[in-house]
């Protein structure tokens, strides 16, 4: 059995992670010690292959980042006992089997007796998460469940806890906290905090990102990776999907570290895989597309950039791509943020995000003519906005602003759901009509009454269906990504068209159930004694019914508002509603 297929407990683990992480920081002093002084005795031989695996993979990155070319020969001279070992470091070839597939909920209830697991929130190539409750502590977490293929390999469990041990000392607001880490049978865990929002691959996706709204995102992110960074952490996968806004208007950088622990398998790593080409290949920097071995903060800052720019544009900047200024209306200073932080020569970015935070905070906060103004500002402007602390307020209001937004276009959208399953059941209908039309007249051509009350039908039916059919074609017209405005005028042609085809489909009963007994055999309804007043009370109901409608919705009839809301349905009704409530809140 190979050294990766072991299997150590945590306690191994961990005492050998300590050993590698002297290990390391003697290196980092210039004090590189050897490897044979860092072996234990009186570890078991197994312990003792993960050790040395470990430790050559190591040595062999430091040296290279010295300009030395190591070979895996001379690692096989110098510990010829442990051949398995070295090959086991130096040449390995597995390879990752097949796609991820999640758990069920059911299968992690048994795993985890202690949570209540109540739905999977998302799945990926890097594992799958869940939205759990803790009922101890009467608290909402976020479960993610590593692939189980990991399962089975020593290495990986090395790796696992040496980053996991890292990640839980990370305490920011901006990041998503680990609360608990381990391993249950062959399943690897972590149990987060639950943040209540969309991820930014959401909100830019649904266009609903202004300028202003990154501005007030950006400086989030770069406190959270100054912190991390600080204590020596890279994300190494700043993405979209990876940013989290939560309802209250916060913002969180979530899976730090993870690409680490699941990185390549296939390729020799310093333990965490330095030499791996990791993250989404849009966003990384170029030293990570090379492959380099020495990625640092500065890889996080190249990404950050990339999730700037498209922040602002709705575009990644690849190729020959322009200055954010020419896409959008922003101040022109942004530019220089904005492309130095995408600068290919990680010297020439952006050496700390503490840095980007401050030149965005300066030009937030400060008003000049000759350039576009970028900020949110209050329902009453303050003249004086050049300190720190108004522009930090006008980034948390920008927040709250993009989320209450958001989940109020949402509600604009699912009020009119109901309306469009109901058109969608009225289509169903109609065709029902046409049906009834065609049986009624097509095996009666003979009988004069019963051809023209099934032609009535058939021609009913049609008007039926493409009555329906557009009101759902303007419902789908709907965009939620554009202004209030714009937004207002379409719902209001939704309303007017949804309003004449009640005259249609409606108030046409008073007369259209007397072909409809036709077609189901009721001839008697044709006896003049009941045909006559039957047209004379439907010709009266159907002119006093849109005489009335009309009345009531022209527009010298100060009520005539009024009258078109409670008319067009309670769908159209709680639309209005959610977009009277985002006008109300001055959100454009």
């Amino acid at each position: 059995m190979s050294v990766r297929h072991q299997k150590l407990p945590i306690a191994a683990l961990e005492r050998i992670d300590d050993l590698c992480a002297a290990f390391e920081n003697k290196w980092q002093s210039n004090e590189p010690p050897t490897i044979e002084s860092v072996l234990v005795e009186d570890m078991a031989d197994v312990e003792r292959d993960v050790l040395l695996a470990e430790l050559v993979v190591l040595e062999v990155d430091y040296r290279q980042r010295r300009g030395d070319t190591p070979t895996k020969q001379e690692y096989l001279d110098r510990f010829p006992d442990h051949s398995e070992a070295i090959n086991d470091a130096l040449n390995d070839d597995e390879k990752r089997a097949g796609a991820f597939v999640p758990p069920t909920v059911e299968h992690l209830a048994q795993l985890f007796p202690s949570l209540e697991i109540i739905d999977l929130l998302g799945a990926g190539g890097m594992g799958a998460v869940y939205k759990a409750r803790q009922s101890g502590l009467d608290r909402l977490v976020a479960l993610k469940i590593l692939p189980e293929e990991f399962g089975h390999d020593v290495k990986f469990a090395l790796r696992f806890t040496r980053e996991a041990r890292t990640l839980a000392k990370l305490n920011h607001p901006n990041i998503v906290s680990v609360h608990e880490f381990g391993k249950v049978d062959d399943t690897y865990y972590f149990l987060m905090e639950f943040v209540d929002g969309s991820t930014l691959r959401d909100v830019v996706k649904a266009g609903q990102l202004a300028p202003e709204h990154a501005l007030a995102i950006v400086p989030h992110l770069c406190d959270a990776l100054q912190y991390a960074h600080d204590k020596g952490v890279v994300h190494r996968d700043i993405k979209p999907d990876n940013i989290l806004i939560a309802t209250d208007g916060s913002v969180k950088i979530a899976d730090f570290g993870l690409s680490r622990i699941l990185g390549n398998e296939a390729q020799s790593t310093v333990l965490t895989g330095t030499h791996q080409v990791m993250g989404t290949l849009r966003y990384m920097a170029p030293e990570q597309l090379q492959g380099s071995r020495n990625v640092d903060g500065r890889a996080d800052i190249y990404s950050l950039g990339v999730v700037f720019y498209e922040m602002l544009t709705g575009e990644l900047p690849i190729g020959r791509f322009e200055a954010p200024s020419k896409r959008v209306e922003i101040d022109v200073r942004l530019d220089e943020v904005v492309l130095r932080t995408l600068e290919t020569e990680p010297q020439r970015r952006y050496q700390q995000a503490s840095e980007i935070k401050s030149d965005v905070q300066v030009i937030t906060s400060t008003r000049n003519p000759a350039f576009e103004k970028t900020v949110v500002t209050d329902a009453q402007p303050r003249e004086d906005q050049t300190t720190t602390s108004a522009s930090l307020a006008q980034q948390e209001l920008a927040g709250r602003m993009l989320l209450t937004r958001r989940q109020l276009m949402e509600r604009v959208e699912n009020s009119l759901r109901p309306l469009f399953r109901g058109q969608m059941l009225q289509v169903l209908v109609g065709i029902a009509l046409i049906v009834l039309g065609v049986w009624c007249w097509a095996r009666n051509t003979h009988i004069p009454h019963r051809v023209v009350n099934g032609l009535i039908l058939h021609v009913y039916g049609v008007l039926v269906i493409s009555q329906s059919l557009l009101v759902v074609t303007r419902i789908k017209r709907i965009d939620y990504s554009k202004s209030v405005v714009d937004i207002r005028n379409k719902l209001d042609s939704l309303r007017s068209g949804y309003l004449r085809a009640g005259i249609l489909i409606g108030f046409v009963w008073w007369l259209m159930w007397i072909p409809v007994c036709v077609a189901v055999g009721f001839d008697g309804v044709l006896h003049p004694y009941s045909l006559i007043p039957s047209l004379v009370i439907g010709i009266i109901g159907f002119a006093v019914s849109v005489w009335w409608f009309w009345h009531m919705l022209k527009s010298s009839n100060p009520s005539a508002e009024s009258w078109r809301r409670k008319l067009s349905g309670e769908s159209i009704a709680s639309a209005y509603l959610a977009l009277d409530e985002i006008e109300n809140a001055q959100i454009r």
